[in-house]
């Protein structure tokens, strides 16, 4: 700068022009100097910018990140509540029960299908005055009270029936609830319902069977009751008549009425085990109508002189008159005769038992098709509200100890079912006070040819029968059984032989080449009548076998004559029926 302004001085440069060089000379200096400060402070400056340019970058980054993480976290909520969803809407959708939410005005908000199924209404026209069209009168308050339980507890519950589309009435459970926002006001209401027709149907039936089987155990209890004393009735008459006989002194004359008590007490005794018999074959279903030609004159004249015997034994002032209104018809037909008799026996029981005075009207005819029975009386007759109830099982006008006639009441019970199997139907008209008339039809099927004489059975051959040259084989554990039969065959002649067991009686086969017949019962200790009966056809196969039995049905009779028996008798054993059918076995000599 020296030598500068030296070299100007010396030059005579001017003043002024050497202070603005130097005043350049110091700006240029200041100016340099400012640069220099400002880019080192712009240097440190852009580092800094660049660190938070970096620091902003890397916090982008981080936004992004947590960018698609919301985004992923919202695509996989709005998966969840999709799946959710759906969940509820199949869940909703497949349900049994139908389910249905209503606003606050009533208005159906939604329903799944099974609320339209169950209902019958369709989807597109149902509303709340359709529903109640359809709804059973006696449940045309349901709305109201419905909605008064909603407001007052927020719950409501009730079974109504309304009516299908199909035209049948079902019965639905009905479950209603209030639905409430988070802060406690009222949105609508939820209704559940459920098809319980069925479930109440069988209620009803369950309900019925159990009212049904507590006035089945009653009767059964009263029959029980009528048994004991049915039984003990003529059993004490048996008993007591039985023991006045062991008096020697006794007149002949009163022998033979005591005896004739105990005869007709023993029958009473026998038609009531027969009732009771024939009641255990109506439940089980084993009463079987089997076919055979018969006289209706001669069925019809046993049946009247057997209750014409009963008349003459109550002493009652009963007129009974019998008309046979059949013309040239048939007499001969096909039909169970056992089991007609039995019917008509039990018609004419009624009919004696409740007259007290009066007369009795029999009176059968024969039309195209039918075979028709009435039986007309004067009785007291039945109160109408108890007509329908006297075929039933047990069953009496007046029940108890305070009843004032006998009986068990399966008579007409057993008639009613007997008749509808023979393919026939029974009818009864009465009127207290005023009498009573039974009245019945059976399919007319003729047999054979005309007849209109009827025999009754001769017994005058049966009471001399001789048999001296002949044997019999008896065979009863029973002491008391094989006292009777030689008793009753005592008059034949015939040569009786005992044994009291089955082996006993095989050794007397083997031993009597001799004997005629074997009368054997069925029910014995270690060797049973069947079994004895085989032993004996090995020994003997054209041996007759006449079974005796208190077994009495048919399928029980089949059994004893399938394993190889020639007759069966049923017990007690009656000394003519015995010889009848030792009639066919045995020849005389």
């Amino acid at each position: 700068m020296e030598f500068f302004l030296l070299s100007a001085a010396g030059r005579n440069i001017p003043t002024s022009i050497i202070h603005m060089v130097l005043t350049i000379s110091v700006a240029l200096i200041i100016i340099s100097l400012l640069v220099t400060y400002f880019s080192l402070k712009l240097r440190k400056l852009n580092e800094v910018l660049l660190e938070k340019n970096r620091n902003i970058t890397d916090e982008n980054k981080g936004l992004q990140k947590m960018k698609d993480e919301l985004a992923y976290q919202k695509e996989l909520i709005a998966k969840e509540l999709y799946e959710s969803e759906e969940f509820f809407r199949m869940l909703l959708q497949s349900v049994n029960d139908g389910i249905a939410y209503y606003d606050r005005d009533k208005n159906l908000k939604y329903a799944n299908p099974a609320f339209y199924t169950i209902t019958g209404i369709d989807r597109e026209s149902f509303s709340m005055n359709e529903f109640l069209a359809v709804l059973h009168p006696e449940f045309n308050d349901y709305p109201d009270r419905r909605d008064e339980e909603l407001l007052s507890s927020g719950f409501y519950e009730s079974d109504i029936s309304i009516r299908h589309k199909d035209g049948n009435y079902v019965v639905l459970s009905t479950r209603s609830a209030v639905v409430r926002s988070s802060s406690g006001e009222i949105l609508g209401s939820i209704t559940v319902i459920r098809d319980i027709t069925a479930f109440k149907k069988g209620m009803d039936e369950m309900l019925k069977s159990n009212m049904q089987s507590e006035a089945g155990n009653k009767l059964k209890a009263g029959f029980l009751a009528n048994i004991s004393h049915e039984i003990r009735t003529p059993l004490n008459s048996v008993v007591g008549f039985a023991n006045l006989l062991l008096d020697d002194d006794l007149p002949r004359a009163t022998k033979e009425d005591y005896i004739e008590h105990i005869n007709f007490n023993s029958e009473k005794l026998l038609q009531i085990i027969g009732d009771i018999i024939d009641l255990s074959r109506l439940s089980s279903s084993q009463i079987e109508i089997t076919y055979e030609e018969a006289s209706l004159s001669g069925l019809v004249r046993e049946v009247v002189d057997e209750a014409r015997l009963i008349i003459k034994r109550t002493d009652k002032p009963i007129i009974l008159n019998v008309k046979n209104n059949s013309g040239d018809a048939n007499d001969l037909v096909f039909t169970d005769r056992i089991w007609l008799k039995r019917v008509l026996n039990h018609l004419m029981d009624n009919a004696i038992k409740f007259t007290l005075d009066g007369s009795i009207e029999f009176i059968y005819s024969i039309d195209d098709d039918n075979v028709i029975f009435v039986v007309k009386d004067t009785g007291i007759g039945i109160n109408q509200e108890n007509l329908n109830r006297i075929f039933e099982e047990f069953s009496q006008e007046v029940d108890g100890h305070h009843r004032p006639f006998e009986g068990l009441g399966v008579g007409l019970t057993l008639a009613k079912e007997v008749v509808e199997r023979m393919g026939g139907k029974i009818n009864v008209k009465s009127e207290k006070g005023m009498g009573s008339e039974f009245s019945f039809n059976i399919p007319y099927r003729p047999a054979g040819t005309k007849s209109k004489s009827y025999k009754g059975a001769d017994y005058t051959t049966l009471t001399t029968v001789d048999w001296r040259m002949r044997k019999c084989l008896i065979v009863d554990d029973n002491k008391d059984v094989l006292i009777y039969l030689n008793r009753i065959l005592i008059d034949t002649g015939i040569s009786i032989l005992t044994a009291r067991s089955g082996y006993e009686a095989i050794e007397h086969i083997k031993a009597n080449p001799g004997i005629d017949v074997v009368i054997l019962d069925m029910q014995m200790p270690e060797m049973n009548g069947i079994e004895v009966t085989k032993e004996i056809k090995k020994i003997r196969s054209n041996l007759p076998i006449i079974a005796q039995t208190a077994f009495v049905f048919e399928n029980d009779t089949d059994i004893i004559l399938e394993a190889g028996c020639d007759a069966c008798l049923i017990k007690p054993i009656r000394r003519d029926h015995l010889i009848t059918v030792m009639s066919s076995f045995v020849k005389p000599n």
